[in-house]
């Protein structure tokens, strides 16, 4: 006598994805990796998901990433690892389900990634991401002299896969040795990488990948019954990164490109970070980057595309930021229209 059939629906089998978690301080070149890196993957005919985090306004990074992405997903929080945790994972759910070939996470400057990394592991079965490479960038001109926040600067180091060094074409040969052995004190287990190698990596992983299809052990549709926690960290280190704060101005546009770049290297020493997006006299037909890393503005912006999404405007990061005085600055020197956003 023939048994009675089961006909319970087999899970869906889902491909395995690589995932790479970007991490690093301020201005340490983060999305100017992952920009290249995404441009270096399409040449593989391979697409990419991107979330990006930063403390204030992602959508400023956000628009230089548009062309690059087939996905580009914002998410915003002081402090990532801690409060905005279960929306981070539900947006690698999201990622999970688009059927695109890998999933980049660019965390602020400040974020500390271990408790990311632990959260990750305990959740594998849901995610389906391996392997998971932590890239952290090292600004080779000032790693290790960021004084009170080098601790937070070695934390993002030391749980690395990978390393990638930045701004090298302005450092000595010296100076790059002397990075490299520094990052190598504190973490040996890691590889240097850069965009090149990092895309190279990334596409032999999918083809690998492309071998094996898994079942997820949990609906896909939810990571939790009830919202995730990170595991409590009160170390020294990590209570570094809950002393930064963000502060927005909305601009007026167009503006003259040697005012916009005048008054951020007139910024106080407490911003250690900022980037404005705004449309210029000399070119009105797009919006242009400028950016500030620590005292120094970058001497050539990067060109964005006009778009609706997001208004002309100035993030500026640090631990010790006075917004109405920096209100006051940029209505006195780039107009009185200048309103917090």
């Amino acid at each position: 006598m023939n048994e009675a059939m089961d006909t319970t629906p087999l899970p869906a089998l889902v491909a395995v994805r690589p995932m790479v978690l970007l991490s690093g301080f301020l201005g340490a070149g983060k999305t100017t990796l992952l920009r290249e890196c995404l441009r270096r993957f399409a040449e593989h005919e391979l697409l990419a998901d991107v979330i990006l985090n930063d403390r204030e306004n992602p959508e400023i990074d956000c628009e230089t990433l548009r062309d690059h992405g087939a996905s580009v997903s914002a998410l915003a929080g002081s402090c990532l690892c801690c409060e905005g945790l279960d929306e981070l994972a539900g947006l690698v759910i999201q990622c999970s389900k688009t059927g695109h070939d890998a999933l980049f996470v660019e965390l602020n400057g400040t974020a500390d990634p271990i408790p990311l990394l632990e959260t990750f592991t305990l959740l594998e079965s849901r995610f389906l991401m391996r392997p998971r490479w932590q890239v952290c960038v090292v600004d080779a001109r000032r790693f290790g002299g960021r004084k009170g926040y080098s601790g937070l600067e070695e934390l993002q180091l030391e749980t690395a896969s990978h390393f990638a060094l930045s701004h090298v074409d302005v450092v000595s040969k010296t100076r790059l040795e002397e990075a490299r052995e520094q990052v190598r004190a504190i973490n040996p287990r890691a590889s240097e990488t850069d965009a090149l190698a990092l895309a190279k990596n990334l596409a032999d992983a999918v083809s690998g990948n492309r071998r094996v299809t898994v079942a997820p052990t949990e609906p896909r549709d939810r990571v939790s019954t009830r919202p995730l926690t990170a595991p409590l960290n009160s170390s020294p280190r990590h209570r570094l990164a809950h002393e930064f704060t963000g502060c927005q101005i909305l601009l007026p546009e167009p503006m003259t490109a040697n005012v916009i770049r005048k008054w951020l290297d007139e910024l106080p020493e407490s911003v250690i970070r900022a980037k404005a997006l705004v449309s210029t006299v000399e070119h009105p037909e797009s919006r242009h980057l400028f950016e500030r890393v620590g005292s120094e503005v970058g001497p050539r912006p990067l060109r964005v595309p006009i778009s609706g999404r997001v208004p002309a405007s100035v993030i500026m990061i640090g631990a010790e930021l006075d917004p109405p005085a920096l209100l006051q600055s940029a209505q006195r020197e780039l107009g009185r229209d200048c309103v917090l956003g």
